[in-house]
This record gives structure tokens, C-alpha cells and sequence, in this order.
């Protein structure tokens, strides 16, 4: 806006006054810097213009005496007499007022402001030519700003941020660095207010370069950080060691963080600086990615070494996950480094030999799933990691301690008792083929209806994980049990077992189908046709999931029973060019379940039971020639071969197999089967050996049970958390405190994040830190979390006074809800600083 235009306003307004107030306006204009034309550009209608030129006395006559009612502007483009007397129109100032029309009168009538404002608009007038400035400040001025309020907010108009705090503009001008752009400091500079920002920053934070710049500034800024902001000046750094803290605790902060610490990183040699500490120094720094990595690698050769323990390396890496460079870079890293740590520990304590195949099948159940599951979870992790060399050699270690020191060993282990079987059952282990009457006819019985879903292959370890999964949702409740699967481990006899029967039977064909009660039980209609005898059917989820929520609590209502089928895992696993994927599968399949879980219980389904076929084995490396069998099987009427089994009549005795009879499996017909000793593999061309199953391996035939309620009350709460403090005083420019979380993370209590802050009443006068407490140790020292605070300019007119320390939580993206726990403190500091511009 023009200066002629806010003139224009200005008088518009002034001749707008009611009465004889807005009748006559006096126009200092001491320069005569209007007086070449302009006052005829104004637009003032029913204003008479009267101009000064040495007729004062006639001009008061004529607008006190022959015009009492006209309105008229008096513009006078000279001096005004110092001497009172010699100033004709006096009085008429002293009863209207005057108008001036200087750069600065403009800007302090235009925001209403005072002396303070009046000095600002001298002292940076390029400032207030921009109308939208203007009005950016006018916004946010308020009344008592001083000129270093003012100056403070003409540079956060400038910016366009909210508040005028140091920290509120060094946030928003290190966010624009990070992307590459300088044009706020830029403008900042071009309006004058570079040395009001830069003394600031040196005054409030220590920054005094000679040559000040945001790149410098970063430099800076970053450097300190490594340091812990020490200084030897006691404070120095205190106030820009608080804003950090509160940048860096900030989600929305985090891109930026990373972006200015890689360049800073270089720039500072952080590299060579961190290949010179050892894990413990290293544990608690999180400025910079290099620390990460570092600790990455050592953590990888502290487990590849054995050097290190479980419990470190958990405690370490939840440590780490409150970390900046956690989620968005390292997780996959960190986690894999922990399921090999798990795994290693887990191998070590492998027994040489199992005493029964009940003790065998317990044991699996209890203990040795959770080294397949590791493995697992191992291969996911390091395929998604960022970074390659620190995992390389470890996950050599991990394959040659699966392989050689697990699959074998406990296979060979295991072999031993099935060689001392008359028939395929296991002590306390019930059976695949009793599943429908033990787990599904009992619930019919009581009235209740409920659905069975059957997932291909989802092994013991998935299932486990998944019920861990299921139980951390709200209302839900989910129990595993494990079942003796059906032998040979295959998908179309697995099935059949779980099918209401009273006969099994091997058909005597190529495709190694299965009769139930005579009649055939492969495919989803013949296996609807089956069920419709009990007041069942069978649905693929993959249809069922296109139901509309009305149309899936009809076909529920319509049956007694239902069994969804399902096959991700599977059907991955049996490709040769997707079977490297299996694992993949299985978390696909978990968070697949999931969702299918509650879209069930949204159709009113209370009794769920997720099951499988079979398991499996699979390895991510290439096999071994050891674990092939050289000899192959041989019968009379070889009627089908896998990876893991053959079906046939007559089939030739070999020590490299087991061989069935229909008997000792429980089935009728004449068809055998045999299975390759141990985890043994035959040659077989057209599919894949990595992912096999159909043999008797632990990983193959103990097949999950998990049954699935949903509550009609929540059952999840958040974990508790206590304040510890040492003391009741605060007598320097900051405190340190722990928070307690006072029992586990688990299934269905859930982690708590918290954001910490000292307050005098409403007044925040300190930094505010985020505390995640989500640790899942048992150990009580695994879950204090210290937490410092740096007290703020605010605190200096809380001193002598009681400040509290309150806990929030997040709600929303600006919503806080108060947690109940507080600690009191009396504010006691012999000295005061400033903090804030």
C-alpha cells in the first residue's frame, strides 16, 4: 500500500469522527513533502482543502466564522514556529489535533503504537513500505512491547512463524536451511534486522561468530550438541542446550534434525569421532547417525562374538528406540541384530538329546518354536536393513547356527523318537484328526455358533506371534494350544483332518488326494459339501472379505459352523520363484488375520479358531548336499513323491525313510507313506527346497490352535508411571528427575509417551522433554528413565516461589490431556539470566 493510499485512510478516518471532532484536520507537513500535487490526488469528498502560505488568520476566519459546518483539511508544508506566539493556528491544533504524515507518524498512527514504535519505524523503515508486513505486525503486537518485543515480532512477521521466542524463529529458519533455501535470513538481512537477530542469538545462546550466518550457525549448533553443550563457562550454553532438547523431541523437528545433522556430520569429522568410543559412551548420544551405526556394528560383533549378552543387547536396542535415527532409519537394523541375539542364546542352550516324544513335542511348543521364530524374524528384519556390512558377517553366523547347529541336531534328535513309534500319536498331544470333535462339536453342543479359519501352513511360531498380536487389541483374547499333525504333512490330508470324519483314507491315485468318510475332500465345495451335515460351509477369505459387513453377518447367521480358508503362506512358499518371499508371507498373513479376525467379531462372531494344515521348513540360504538324500524311494506302486514324502503300496524299507503303514497313521485304505529321516530333502526337479514340508519334522506337524473371544469390556490399559525425585529444591538452572514405569510393557498394557515440563502456576518455565515408556523388561533399571530439565527466562519470576513438574499426554495433533502424577519443588537460584529476545 502506497503512502498516499494510508494517508487517504487516515484522514477518511479522522474526517469520519462524530461532531465537531471530525469537522477540521490540521496537516503538518514540515518538508513539504506533499506539497507538489499530491493533496489534489486524494479522494476526500465534502473536505474542503485549505493550504498554509501566510494566511493563517484568514483561514480561521473562514473555517471558524463563515464556514461553521464545512469539514476542511488545513495542510500547512512548512515548519511549525517554535516560538508559540508566532504559530497563528495554535489553537486550532490545540481544539483538533494534528495530522503528520512522515514515515514514521504513518506507521505508530497506523498500528496505534507509541514511542517504542515510533523508534522501531525510524530505525528500519524498509520494513514498513510492504503492506503485508504491516499488517503481519499489527497482528501481533500488543500493548507494553518494547522496541526489542517489537523487533523480535517484525522478524517473526518476516518469517511467518507463531510466537516471537528465540527458539520459535532458530526453529523455523534451521527447518528452510534443511531444505536448502536462505531466503528468510535473506530478508532478514535485506530489511535491516540482521544485527538485532544475531545479537540476540549470541546474548541468549553463545553463538558470536564474527562473520554470522545460518550454515555457521548449524555448524555451531551441532558441535555443541556432541559436546553435551559443555562449556567452561558455568551456563554458557544452558539456554540453547534447552531449545535443542526440545527440537530434537519434536516429531515434527525430526526431518529437519536429520537433514542438518548429516551435513554437520561431515562437516565435524563425527565419523572419526565416534570410531573412538567404545558402546557404553556411545549409548547415550543420539544427535547424529554415525552413533547409530556405530553402535549397530558393534552390537552385530558383540552377538556374532557371543560377547555380549541377551538382556544387552534388548536393554541396548530399547534404549536406542527413543532415538531420532530409530524409526525412520535403523529399526529393521536394530531389531534383526535382536533376533539373532535371541536366537543364538536360545541354540546355545539346546539340549543333545530329547528324552520322549512327549518331552519333545512340550518342549517345541515351549521353548525351541521361538528359535524358528527368531530365525524368521531375523531374515525379515536384515532384508529391510539399511545398512549392509555390519549384518553381512552376522547373518553368516545366524545361518550356519540354523542350520547346523538347530534343523540338524534337533532333527536328528528328534528322528530318534519317531523311530521308536508303534503309531503316529504323542502323549498329551491330541491329534489333528480329533479337531473337530474336540474343539468345534463341543461349542455347537453348548448353542453357540463359530468359525474356524484355516491358514495353509501358518507354522507354530507365526501363530504364536499372532496370538501376541491378537491379544494386544482391545477385547480380544486369544489361547494357543498345539495339535499332533496329521503325518504325511500335507496339505490335502491336513485339511481332511480337520474336517467333521469318522475315516481318513489316502486315495489311490497320483495327486495324493484324501477321502473323507469315502468321499473326496479337496477343494473348497467338496469340503462345503462335507460341513453341510453338521449345519456348516466352507468360504475362502478371500471372498469372504469382499462381503459388505451386511452380507458377512448374514452368511454367518445362515450356519452353525463356518471354515475360511486361507492361503498366503502357502501358497508363496510352494513357488520356486517366490518361496525366498515365504517369510515375508508369514507377516503378511499375521496382519491378514488380524484384520479377518475383526471383521468377523464386527459380524457378531464370538467363537473364532484360527488353525492350519501343517507346517513347515524353510531355510533363506541354498541347502547343503548333506541335507539331500542320495537314495530314492522305491515301491511297488509309486502313486505320489514331494520334497518331504512319497505315497505308494508296497513301498521298499530303506534306513533313509520312515515308512507308515494306513494303520500306524490312523487312516484306512492300503496306501503307505514314507518320510526322509530327519530334515532330509529328495531330489526333485520343478520346485523349490528351501520351503518344504510333508515330513515329520517339530516345525512341520506341531500345528497351532488358537481360539479367539472377543470381550464385551475394554481389557487394554496404559502403563503406570511414577516421578522420582532426589530432591524438593531446585537451586541451579536445571533438574534432573526419573520416571518410573512401574510394571512391563505387555500384551495388554500398553506403552505411555509423556512429555515433561517444570510450570509455575500456568506458566511453562522450562524445556519440555518426551519420555516414551514402552520398555518390556522385567528388570526395575530397564525402566527409569531420567529425565533433564533447563529452566527458561520464565523461571526468574518463579524464584523463592513451589513449581511443579506435570506430566501430558498427546491427544490429537494440539490436544494434551494432564497424567495425574506431579512433583513439587521450591525455586531457590541465587542468579537469574535472560532468556528470550
Amino acid at each position: 500500500m502506497s503512502a498516499l493510499s494510508i494517508i487517504q485512510r487516515q484522514l477518511g478516518e479522522r474526517f469520519e469522527a462524530p461532531g465537531e471532532a471530525g469537522r477540521i484536520v490540521i496537516w503538518n507537513d514540515p518538508d513539504g513533502d506533499y506539497d507538489n500535487g499530491c493533496i489534489e490526488d486524494l479522494d476526500l469528498p465534502g473536505v474542503t482543502v485549505l493550504r498554509v502560505d501566510g494566511n493563517e488568520f484568514a483561514i480561521k476566519r473562514r473555517v471558524l466564522a463563515a464556514e461553521p459546518t464545512r469539514k476542511f483539511l488545513i495542510h500547512r508544508p512548512s515548519p511549525v514556529p517554535d516560538d508559540p506566539v508566532a504559530n497563528w493556528l495554535l489553537d486550532l491544533e490545540l481544539a483538533y489535533g494534528t495530522f503528520t504524515a512522515d514515515p514514521a507518524s504513518l506507521v505508530v498512527q497506523e498500528l496505534g503504537g507509541g514511542p517504542a514504535l515510533r523508534e522501531i519505524a525510524e530505525q528500519y523503515p524498509t520494513f514498513f513500505r510492504e503492506e503485508s508486513r504491516v499488517a503481519a505486525l499489527k497482528a501481533r503486537l500488543e500493548d507494553g512491547d518494547d522496541a526489542t518485543d517489537i523487533a523480535a515480532k517484525m522478524v517473526a512477521a518476516v518469517i511467518g512463524c507463531q510466537g516471537n521466542s528465540l527458539d520459535v524463529i532458530w526453529r523455523n529458519l534451521l527447518t528452510e536451511n534443511a531444505s536448502g533455501e536462505s531466503t528468510w535470513i535473506d530478508e532478514i538481512t535485506g530489511l535491516g534486522l540482521a544485527g538485532f537477530h544475531w545479537a540476540g542469538t549470541r546474548d541468549i545462546y553463545g553463538y558470536g561468530a564474527e562473520t554470522p550466518s545460518v550454515d555457521d550457525f548449524v555448524r555451531w549448533l551441532f558441535a555443541r550438541a556432541w559436546e553435551k553443550f559443555a562449556s567452561p563457562t558455568p551456563g554458557e550454553y544452558r539456554n540453547i542446550g534447552r531449545d535443542f532438547s526440545m527440537w530434537s523431541n519434536d516429531v515434527r523437528f525430526a526431518d529437519t534434525h536429520r537433514a542438518l545433522a548429516r551435513r554437520a556430520a561431515d562437516e565435524l569429522a563425527i565419523e572419526d569421532r565416534v570410531a573412538e568410543l567404545d558402546l557404553p559412551a556411545l549409548a547415550e548420544r543420539f544427535t547424529f547417525e554415525e552413533v547409530d551405526q556405530r553402535i549397530i556394528a558393534l552390537l552385530a560383533t558383540g552377538v556374532e562374538q557371543r560377547t555380549m549378552t541377551d538382556q544387552d543387547v534388548r536393554r541396548t536396542v530399547g534404549r536406542r528406540a527413543t532415538g531420532i535415527w530409530y524409526q525412520q532409519q535403523y529399526e529393521q537394523d536394530y531389531q534383526a541384530i535382536a533376533a539373532a541375539s535371541t536366537l543364538s542364546t536360545r541354540i546355545e542352550a539346546l539340549p543333545p538329546s530329547i528324552g520322549s516324544p512327549a518331552e519333545g513335542f512340550r518342549r517345541y511348543v515351549e521353548e525351541w518354536f521361538a528359535i524358528d521364530q527368531s530365525y524368521r524374524q531375523f531374515i525379515v528384519h536384515a532384508g529391510r536393513a539399511v545398512l549392509d556390512e555390519p549384518l553381512g558377517s552376522l547373518r553368516q553366523r545366524v545361518e550356519a547356527l540354523y542350520t547346523g547347529s538347530y534343523l540338524g541336531p534337533l532333527g536328528n534328535a528328534w528322528q530318534e523318537q519317531i523311530d521308536a513309534m508303534d503309531r503316529w500319536t504323542v502323549d498329551e498331544a491330541p491329534a489333528a484328526s480329533s479337531f473337530y470333535n474336540k474343539r468345534v462339536r463341543p461349542v455347537l453342543h453348548r448353542g453357540n455358533k463359530i468359525v474356524v479359519i484355516v491358514s495353509d501352513a501358518l507354522r507354530y511360531d507365526v501363530a504364536e506371534e499372532l496370538a501376541r498380536r491378537i491379544r494386544e487389541e482391545d477385547r480380544f483374547s486369544a489361547e494357543l494350544a498345539a495339535m499332533l499333525g496329521a503325518l504325511p504333512s500335507y496339505t490335502q490330508l491336513g485339511m481332511a483332518a480337520l474336517l467333521p470324519h469318522k475315516t481318513l483314507a489316502l486315495a489311490e491315485g497320483s495327486k495324493g488326494l484324501v477321502e473323507v468318510d469315502g468321499g473326496p475332500s479337496d477343494g473348497t465345495k467338496n469340503r462345503a459339501r462335507i460341513l453341510q451335515a453338521v449345519g456348516g460351509t466352507a468360504v475362502q477369505v478371500s471372498d469372504f472379505t469382499r462381503l459388505r459387513p451386511g452380507e458377512a453377518r448374514e452368511l454367518v447367521k445362515a450356519h452353525r459352523v463356518l471354515y475360511l480358508y486361507h492361503n498366503q503362506i502357502d501358497a508363496t512358499g510352494d513357488d520356486p520363484t517366490t518361496e525366498s518371499r515365504v517369510f515375508q508371507a508369514c507377516e503378511d498373513t499375521i496382519e491378514e488375520l488380524i484384520r479377518l479376525v475383526k471383521k468377523l467379531a464386527n459380524a457378531n462372531v464370538n467363537n473364532v479358531l484360527i488353525t492350519a494344515d501343517h507346517g513347515f521348513l524353510h531355510q533363506d540360504t541354498p541347502l547343503d548336499e548333506s541335507q539331500y538324500l542320495t537314495e530314492k524311494p522305491h515301491a511297488d506302486a509309486l502313486l505320489y513323491a514331494n520334497h518331504r514324502f512319497v505315497l505308494g503300496r508296497g513301498l521298499k524299507r530303506s534306513p533313509a525313510f520312515t515308512t507308515f503303514t494306513p494303520d500306524r497313521l490312523g487312516l484306512a485304505g492300503r496306501v503307505e507313506a514314507q518320510v526322509p529321516k530327519s530334515i532330509h530333502r529328495l531330489r526333485m526337479a520343478g520346485s523349490g527346497v528351501r520351503y518344504v514340508h510333508g515330513g515329520a519334522a517339530l516345525q512341520e506337524i506341531v500345528v497351532p490352535v488358537l481360539a479367539i473371544n472377543k470381550r464385551r469390556t475394554s481389557d487394554t490399559r496404559q502403563v503406570a508411571v511414577r516421578i522420582m525425585a532426589q530432591t524438593d529444591r531446585i537451586t541451579t538452572g536445571q533438574i534432573t528427575v526419573v520416571l518410573h514405569q512401574e510394571e512391563p510393557v505387555s500384551e495388554k498394557v500398553k506403552e505411555r509417551t509423556l512429555i515433561a515440563g517444570l510450570y509455575a502456576d500456568d506458566v511453562l518455565i522450562s524445556n519440555e522433554v518426551r519420555v516414551s515408556c514402552s520398555q518390556t523388561s522385567p528388570e526395575e533399571r530397564d525402566r527409569l528413565f531420567p529425565v533433564t530439565l533447563m529452566l527458561s527466562k520464565e523461571a526468574d519470576d518463579a524464584n523463592g516461589r513451589t513449581v511443579e513438574l506435570r506430566l501430558s499426554e498427546q491427544v490429537g495433533a494440539s490436544e494434551r490431556r494432564p497424567y495425574p502424577d506431579k512433583a513439587r519443588f521450591t525455586l531457590v537460584r541465587t542468579f537469574t539470566s535472560d532468556f528470550d529476545f
